[in-house]
């Protein structure tokens, strides 16, 4: 292996590890619980990129012979040494290779004691409104139990908590809207959280079943 390979061998090693613990750094941040124990959305943070300098040191050593080596060191040798400062920045490339990403809304808008209008509306980063869009709405029962338990609720399940069409296709506005009817049997205080997930999108929102009619 000659010395340069080796130099850019370890450079591009170092380089390899910070990038590494950028991801790894990322992953937990992004990790972190959607809703708060109450179903308010929480803040969710990026690492958009990450200036970084090294300071590194490359030591030639050489035999007796006059043949340069690295990280070697006969009984006869003669070691010399060089620091030098290596900086750059790591870039975080968006999802997607940089194109708009999907984004979806849903609200609810209660009509009777137990039910529900479910609106979603679909869109990318860039503000488009997506006609077409399929949108999948589903309960997230452990969510739902666990903000229940928070009012002071203990439930096992949704019950008869059904999503008339857990299926959506957006129209041209990118909308699209179904109703969402709750066991009457649910305690009044009990939490459902539902999502909306429309590609790599994903909404949530947290409704109160009410007084039964």
């Amino acid at each position: 292996m000659s010395e340069r390979s080796f130099v850019s061998g370890s450079i591009g090693q170092l380089l390899v590890a910070i990038a590494d613990g950028v991801r790894d750094a990322q992953e937990a941040l992004s990790a972190a619980p959607p809703v708060d124990a109450f179903g308010r959305p929480t803040p969710s943070y990026h690492l958009p990129q990450l200036d970084f300098e090294l300071r590194v040191e490359i030591e030639t050593r050489s035999t007796g012979s006059g043949r340069a080596m690295m990280l070697v060191m006969p009984a006869s040798s003669s070691t010399s040494s060089v620091s030098s400062v290596v900086s750059g920045r790591l870039v975080a490339v968006p999802p997607g290779q940089g194109l708009p990403l999907p984004v979806v809304e849903l609200t609810a808008q209660r009509r009777t004691a137990r039910q529900h209008e479910l609106a979603v509306v679909a869109a990318n980063s860039a503000g488009e409104l997506l006609a077409g869009a399929t949108v999948e709405i589903n309960i997230d029962l452990e969510m739902s139990r666990r903000l229940s338990e928070v009012e002071g609720v203990r439930i096992t399940g949704a019950g008869s908590t059904r999503i008339a069409q857990p299926v959506l296709v957006t129209d041209e506005a990118g909308r699209a809207a179904t109703l969402l009817d709750i066991d009457a049997r649910l305690p009044a205080q009990a939490v459902l959280v539902l999502t909306a997930e429309a590609g790599s999108a994903v909404a949530r929102l947290s409704v109160t079943a009410g007084k039964p009619a």
